[in-house]
């Protein structure tokens, strides 16, 4: 018998803007502010953005950007 891990059953394949505001706690406005390439990876499905970035995984993707915009101004 093949058994799903906790949270493969638990976290939803696609999230709303709303649901993945949430999850990483910022507001909807910060989330329109972002610029193109520190956004989520999303796809559209008519007239929604479905979020297919995993909110931990943004945020580590996140931290990396931050950490290498930091490094790159102090040298």
């Amino acid at each position: 018998m093949m058994s799903l891990s906790t949270t493969a059953a638990t976290d939803p394949a696609g999230w709303s803007i709303p649901a993945f505001c949430a999850a990483c706690n910022f507001s909807r406005a910060s989330f329109y502010n972002l610029s193109g390439d520190l956004r989520p990876r999303s796809v559209k499905l008519g007239k929604r953005h479905i979020i297919i970035e995993q909110p931990s995984a943004y945020l580590a993707r996140l931290a990396t950007a931050q950490s290498a915009a930091c490094s790159a101004e102090a040298a």
